[in-house]
């Protein structure tokens, strides 16, 4: 990236408009900036770096709105735009720095744009020109973040020392940003999310493991066997319980086989038994049967003579039969000639009514046909009408559509003014957003580190608090074991002394049985000078053995107190050993262990703060998402709205010639749609009225002729028919009497009591059958139930029951024990089968655990090195930039000094391995660069610098570094390495990079073939020139 011209207003100590054009360097492409202290020298580097990134070039200057000039009219925007080439492409971009107007309480809007210079004019590089997608842009063209370009490209006033003598924390933090090294810590979380994950799955395991365990004295009884001796102990294993559940396996198996034969034996006997009360059971309920069928048959022998007379008046009924259909036709033309007679009057008068009806009509069909030249004239009428009707509807119709279009338009104006507003408004909520947002990620840069303290933090509370609970184990275990060691002293003083009086005693017995001259039993002595005596104390051998008993007793407790103090011991001296690499003072252990929790408690306040900030920023994210849509929104339906105002109005304009161009073709007098319509309407009653009583009369009068017609028919008709009925009526009576007389019947009376319809016929009929089928049924019911019972009586069913139920109770108790053991063999068989699955899943995931915890630890750094994964790739960084540097350091140091890595580890713990130390070949020792003066640390942080640039230009391969800025620090060097120093920049300028130094030194400014002064006016704001030599 090369500057081609600066342009800054209100910026700084630059009051107006000031422009930098470095074209007119021409070829000389190395220059000094020189002015006055305070005369805006650094605000130049700010103007090109808060162009190109929104951000001020030393860390200082954070406060962005801090860059606006106190100078400044209030109406004059603060604002600063760089032209500037990379790949041979050229670029301007412009940034805003927002402010607050006097009198106002908003501040303005901080806009930002970049677009391509090209032969065709300027062309838009994003799509949005959005401070988000603008800052993306540039740090894809450039190639650097801020914190990169001003490490590499733009040094300001005593940052570019920075790198030269920070520890390897900072040296990190930097690495990580110019080098992209985030991708080995991202491999740390997901390790320690893994790792988290295996221990979480390993505690669970272990976890069902216990759980499976107590179910195993929940699920089956306790008895006297291994299992349950095993669980009663403290101390077993996933192995022996196995070996316990299979020995219950075959407990319960032996005892199912048992249970089931003692269950089928007493199924047997209970069905033997059932099958006994079964049979005496249907006995007696035979003769149960036999004495309700008995007492049925003697009812129905009494019904007998009542069903006989039910019979024969049936068979009367069934007589009079033949008659009663004579009798009906009869009756029915008795009725029939009575209607007739009727028929016949109703039937005369209605021929007199037709009559007088049809003389009516004729009257009022004179009068209707009278008022047909009436109807005609209002026919014609009608049509002259309605051939106007039409382009007066049309009339009406356009001027209500102009009316509408009118109204819609004035909507349309109100809101297109609203959404104008709207637009405006969702705009500047997203600027706002921006805002804070942008603040909030400065506020959560220090978030990982703190994080990564807290987790290191941690671990040191961890070991501390381990260490101090098994340092108090250790003093009980000791204290336990001196106790033992005194128990056990004495016990053993009192049994030597026990087994003194014992031999003593033996020898004495022995001694009373010697005789001179006779054989020592134990030595062969014939002499015996000297023969023992008995003590006072008598000692038995069975005391001597429990007194032996009690002392291994105490020797074991003994033995355990001292093993137990021996292991806790240890414990504490391999704990203690890990001190050293947390930089821990034991002696002052209760005093670290407060500090560290203090520590780690204000630490815990700080990373709980700033990943609540963390979770705001990623809803402020969202937030702005959902804001940028909304205020695209906004602009579209305002867009669509000033699309829709156009096309009304246009609309408007047609709609208004058409409708002048139809009023000119209406008269005036047919203009009025409303009159129009109404007369037309009283002008179609009156049509329909007219038409409807012409056809109604001609209708009537139809009717009227055809009315007389028929029913003088009808009276003729009637008359015949009366006189046919009567005749029929007159032969039927007489056939009546005759089958009367005929019949057995002594009366008519008699006949009349025998009638019964044939509903009641068949039910009598059916009565009688039933009554008879049921007779022979019973009579033949009983007397094979009486052959059947023949010799047989009826049995006490109590007692059988009461056994019965003696055998029930003893077959379900012994199905309720098969059931049982049958129940426990299946849950020892599943907890068997659990029991083996969980052993297997637990050595797979102990083993896995194991495996990524080791990887873990050595991907963070959790060794004696305290060197991690991330810090290893950037070593390797580091080393081919002190390489790089020390080309340029050997050259201006005269061959004194060289650059290399130190190996010291960091003090209290903290990170190591990214550290600087300088090799004094006038001294042979290598000693930290803090020790340089500030001339060589000029020279090593200058080649430092370089040999960055140069390992980040081979690094990211398209990045081009034309450009260097430095601010200061010339001034520390003695002539000669000033004259080095300048031969290397003279280099450099060779290869065709700009570099532009801030400096005082009037030798620099004597060597450099171009000078951009800076001028400060008695008012206090400046101005800049180029002065080439």
């Amino acid at each position: 990236m090369k500057p081609v011209k600066l342009k800054m207003t209100a910026f700084g100590p630059y009051k107006e408009t000031e422009v930098i054009d470095f074209q007119d360097l021409q070829e000389h492409l190395l220059f000094v900036i020189s002015g006055a202290t305070g005369s805006g020298k650094t605000t130049i580097f700010d103007g090109i770096c808060f162009a190109l990134y929104g951000e001020a070039s030393g860390e200082d200057r954070t406060d962005i709105r801090a860059l606006r000039s106190d100078f400044a009219e209030n109406d004059v925007q603060t604002s600063v735009e760089l032209v500037f080439e990379i790949h041979r492409r050229t670029y301007r971009i412009m940034r805003q720095v927002p402010y607050t107007k006097i009198g106002n309480k908003t501040e303005t809007s901080a806009r930002c744009e970049l677009y391509e210079l090209t032969a065709d004019g300027e062309v838009p590089v994003v799509d949005r020109q959005m401070v988000s997608e603008i800052n993306k842009k540039i740090e894809s063209l450039i190639g650097f973040t801020q914190a990169q370009f001003s490490q590499i490209v733009m040094l300001p006033q005593g940052e570019f020392r920075k790198f030269l003598t920070s520890d390897t924390e900072n040296k990190e933090l930097i690495m990580r940003k110019i080098f992209k090294t985030d991708q080995y810590r991202e491999i740390v979380k997901r390790l320690q999310k893994q790792r988290d994950e295996a221990k979480a799955k390993l505690d669970q395991e272990r976890q069902q493991e216990r759980a499976l365990v107590e179910q195993i004295s929940a699920s089956l009884p306790n008895r006297e066997s291994a299992i349950f001796h095993l669980l009663a102990s403290e101390h077993y294993n996933a192995q022996q319980i196995i070996e316990g559940l299979n020995e219950e396996q075959l407990f319960y198996e032996e005892k199912i086989r048992k249970d089931k034969e003692a269950y089928e034996k007493a199924y047997k006997k209970h069905g033997e038994m059932v099958d006994r009360y079964h049979a005496a059971k249907s006995i007696n309920e035979r003769f149960t049967e036999l004495e309700q069928r008995q007492n049925t048959y003697q009812q129905l022998v009494e019904q007998i003579p009542l069903f006989e007379q039910e019979a024969k008046r049936l068979e009367n009924a069934e007589r009079a039969v033949a008659i009663e259909q004579i009798e009906y036709q009869f009756e029915e033309l008795t009725k029939e000639l009575a209607a007739r007679e009727e028929t016949v009057t109703k039937s005369i008068h209605a021929v007199q009514v037709a009559e007088e009806k049809l003389e009516k009509v004729k009257v009022q069909y004179k009068i209707e046909e009278e008022k047909q030249q009436q109807l005609e004239e209002v026919k014609e009428q009608l049509v002259r009408l309605q051939d106007a009707l039409p382009k007066v509807k049309d009339l009406a119709s356009k001027q209500q559509r102009l009316y509408m279009l009118e109204t819609e338009r004035k909507n349309n104006d109100q809101n297109l003014t609203m959404l104008t507003e709207q637009s405006a408004q969702e705009r500047e909520k997203v600027t706002q957003l921006t805002e804070r947002i942008n603040k909030k990620e400065e506020a959560i840069i220090s978030l990982d580190e703190k994080a990564e303290l807290l987790t290191s933090i941690n671990e040191k509370c961890t070991l501390v608090d381990e260490y101090i609970a098994l340092r108090k184990q250790t003093e009980m275990y000791e204290q336990t074991k001196n106790a033992q060691a005194q128990l056990y002293e004495n016990a053993q003083s009192a049994y030597d002394q026990l087994t003194s009086d014992w031999l003593m005693n033996e020898a004495a017995t022995l001694a009373a049985k010697l005789h001179e001259g006779e054989a020592c039993p134990v030595c062969g002595s014939a002499d015996h000078p000297q023969k023992a005596h008995e003590t006072d104390t008598t000692v038995s051998k069975e005391e001597l053995e429990e007194r032996k008993k009690q002392l291994v007793n105490v020797e074991r407790a003994y033995r355990i107190a001292d093993a137990d103090f021996q292991s806790s011991f240890k414990q504490l001296q391999s704990k203690a050993q890990r001190f050293a690499d947390i930089d821990v003072h034991l002696e002052q252990i209760d005093d670290e262990s407060q500090k560290l929790h203090e520590e780690k408690s204000l630490v815990e306040k700080e990373v709980a703060a700033l990943r609540a900030i963390r979770q705001e920023l990623v809803q402020l994210k969202e937030q702005l998402t959902n804001q940028r849509k909304v205020a695209d929104e906004a602009a579209d339906r305002k867009l669509a709205m000033e699309r829709k105002v156009y096309e009304s109005n246009a609309t408007i304009e047609k709609e208004q010639a058409l409708f002048e161009q139809i009023i000119r073709e209406i008269p005036e007098e047919l203009r009025e749609l409303t009159v129009l319509e109404q007369k037309i309407s009283e002008l179609t009653k009156q049509r329909n009225t007219l038409e409807h009583a012409w056809k109604e009369i001609q209708k009537q009068l139809e009717e009227s002729r055809e009315l007389v017609t028929s029913t003088t028919a009808a009276r003729v008709h009637a008359i015949a028919s009366r006189d046919d009925t009567k005749l029929k009526k007159e032969q039927a009576e007489k056939r009546f009497k005759e089958a009367l007389e005929k019949s057995t019947f002594a009366t008519k009376q008699a006949y009349q009591e025998a009638k019964m319809d044939e509903d009641s016929r068949q039910v009598l009929r059916t009565k009688i059958d039933d009554f008879k089928q049921q007779f022979y049924s019973v009579r033949k019911a009983v007397k094979e139930l009486s052959s059947f019972l023949e010799g047989k009586q009826k049995l006490d069913l109590e007692k059988v029951e009461v056994l019965l139920t003696e055998l029930k109770t003893a077959y379900e108790f012994a199905l309720q024990a098969f059931n049982q053991s049958s129940s426990y063999y299946k849950s020892v068989e599943q907890l068997k089968e659990q029991m083996i699955r969980v052993t297997e899943q637990l050595s797979v995931l102990e083993k896995k655990f194991g495996q990524v915890e080791d990887l873990y630890d050595v991907i963070r750094g959790h060794n004696h090195l305290k060197l991690s994964f991330e810090r290893y790739i950037q070593i390797e960084y580091l080393e081919q930039m002190i390489q790089s540097a020390n080309e340029r350091l050997r050259d201006v140091s005269n061959g004194q000094f060289e650059l290399i890595r130190s190996d010291r580890q960091e003090v209290r713990g903290r990170q190591s391995g990214l550290g600087l130390d300088v090799y004094d070949a006038y001294t042979g020792q290598t000693r930290d660069v803090k020790t340089l003066s500030g001339g060589e640390k000029f020279n090593a942080s200058l080649s430092l610098a370089l040999g960055m640039a140069d390992i980040i230009q081979s690094f990211q391969g398209a990045v081009s570094i034309d450009t260097m800025f430095i601010d200061e620090g010339f001034g520390t060097l003695d002539e000669e390495s000033l004259t080095k120093a300048i031969d290397t920049l003279i280099d450099l300028q060779r290869a065709g990079r700009m570099i532009g130094v801030i400096s005082h030194v009037e030798e620099l400014k004597a060597a450099f073939p171009a000078i951009l002064e800076v001028k400060k006016s008695k008012e206090g704001h400046s101005q800049t020139s180029f002065l080439i030599k």
